[in-house]
């Protein structure tokens, strides 16, 4: 048992290599396939220890960013950032440990198990992970495949069902390795191999959307430090770059600024933001950037929201709606909150929105959201689905130089891929990017530069079927195959 728990970590480890930065997504196929071996013929028990500690390598790798995050950004000691971070890491192992027993239960005597069960006990481990607490979406197993040959069905099933082929492509090479001597296994796993493949090549190449209008661009990055984005010289210097952004703009130009970009609320900078909201519109220009907005009783009870407005010629505006766990908001917090007071971590009260709105104008139909909410698929749906280009702000500093930026920027390109519509990414310091609708990265600007990246884009109109359909095929498979298990199961007692 102690092999297999050390072998449980080191595989979980390897899948948390199949993302961005890393990208080597054949590691993440041997270490689910791994996985399936060591939770083979176990009881409740060891397949939850199995899946926990597999989770904690997975964790341990994919999220090494979260105690940067709150050790150099957060200005927390060094145990008080372990701790959090080995909490949260922990957390999040035990989805991985609920999986275990839930394939343990369903399982039967069969290599079809792998191709049947495992899939959809995965599949409902991610579902819950992304709704429980606000939900974590972050690093969905789908996202290791979506820009290989193995991800065409991202534009039908989304995400979320890509992990779901994922995990059935992993169970028929395993059961094509258990029973390799075996004719009838053998056939039935080389044609779902063969299906997968055949299958996300036909649909990798179909444009589901129509091209509309090219129009020019240009996204910011600032690039300032906490300390100076907060100060009076960062305020100033913010305001100089929007001025010149307007100034140095071409006719009917989108241009997004970061996340918080402008720190004061708008009644606080009326006169000046009514000069920009001015010489935008005059020069038709379309200006969208992140702002912080209080209302007189958000002020009252220090409280805040985090919002994406347009200028000049795009009008409307997005409050935040899905709240960083543990920087804007505490999970549990009955329980937690005063924990984390004696660790000396500080939140901003963030204030959520509570719907989704597009910012428009002539031309363009922007779908907005706002830094950690490009992870959740069926959030951006519903705005997506009613518009021609995709716009996220965000504000990675408090990544630092870790593997963050990367993964977040991952995320993306995978919400790109299930609209098929283009993306325009502002962060403070990288990593921004223009993205066309097909996950080609036009432009891109890396981490602790000022620079500001210019390119064209192709609206695009129509949908996708994963931005009619959502989710509800994902469902609808997983109800139907749990039906089946539950009746081959009862079958073979």
């Amino acid at each position: 048992m102690r092999v297999k728990c050390l072998f449980a970590v080191i595989s979980g480890s390897l899948f948390a290599l199949g993302f961005a930065p890393f990208s080597l997504w054949p590691l993440s196929l041997f270490s689910v396939c791994v996985l399936i071996h060591l939770m083979e013929g176990m009881g409740k028990k060891e397949s939850f220890i199995i899946g926990f500690l597999y989770g904690t390598g997975y964790w341990l790798v994919g999220i090494s960013w979260v105690y940067v995050s709150i050790h150099y950004h957060g200005n927390i000691n060094e145990f008080s950032s372990s701790l959090i971070t080995l909490l949260f890491i922990s957390c999040l192992s035990v989805y991985m440990g609920l999986l275990g027993i839930l394939y343990s239960c369903l399982s039967f005597e069969s290599t079809k198990s792998t191709i049947i069960v495992f899939p959809i006990c995965w599949g409902l481990i991610e579902i819950l992970r992304g709704i429980l607490f606000t939900g974590f979406p972050w690093l969905l197993a789908g996202t290791t495949i979506s820009d290989t040959f193995l991800g065409g069905w991202i534009s039908v099933i989304g995400s979320q069902g890509n992990s779901i082929v994922l995990m059935i492509f992993c169970g028929a090479l395993y059961a094509l390795y258990k029973e390799i001597k075996n004719s009838d296994p053998l056939l039935y796993s080389s044609l779902i191999i063969g299906f997968i493949i055949v299958s996300s090549l036909v649909f990798k190449p179909i444009n589901w959307t129509t091209p509309s209008h090219e129009i020019p661009v240009s996204v910011y990055q600032p690039n300032l430090t906490l300390e100076e984005k907060w100060s009076y010289e960062g305020i100033e210097q913010t305001q100089k770059m929007f001025e010149s952004s307007v100034k140095e703009a071409l006719e009917s130009e989108l241009i997004v600024f970061p996340e918080t970009a402008l720190i004061q609320s708008r009644d606080e900078i009326e006169e000046w933001l009514q000069s920009i909201n001015e010489a935008s519109k005059s020069k038709d220009i379309s200006l969208l950037t992140g702002i912080i907005a209080r209302s007189e009783d958000d002020r009252a009870n220090n409280l805040m929201r985090n919002r994406i407005m347009g200028l000049g010629s795009a009008s409307g505006s997005y409050d935040k709606q899905q709240l960083v766990p543990f920087g804007e908001f505490v999970p549990l917090e009955r329980f937690l909150g005063k924990l984390l007071d004696l660790m000396g971590l500080k939140l901003t009260n963030t204030v959520p929105g509570d719907q989704f709105s597009l910012i428009k104008s002539t031309m363009l139909k922007i779908s907005p959201s706002i830094c950690y909410e490009i992870a959740y698929p069926s959030l951006i749906n519903q705005s997506a689905i009613n518009s021609n280009i995709l716009v996220t702000i965000s504000n990675d500093t408090w990544f630092g130089s870790s593997i963050g930026p990367e993964q977040h920027l991952q995320l993306a390109k995978d919400r790109v891929l299930e609209h098929q519509k283009p993306l325009l990414r502002s962060t403070n310091s990288g990593i921004s990017a223009i993205i066309d609708h097909r996950g080609n990265i036009l432009g891109k600007q890396e981490y602790f530069e000022e620079k500001t990246l210019k390119g064209r884009v192709v609206l695009q109109e129509g949908n996708t079927p994963y931005n009619h359909l959502g989710n509800s095929i994902l469902y609808f498979y997983i109800s139907i195959m749990m039906v089946v298990s539950l009746l081959i199961k009862r079958n073979k007692v």
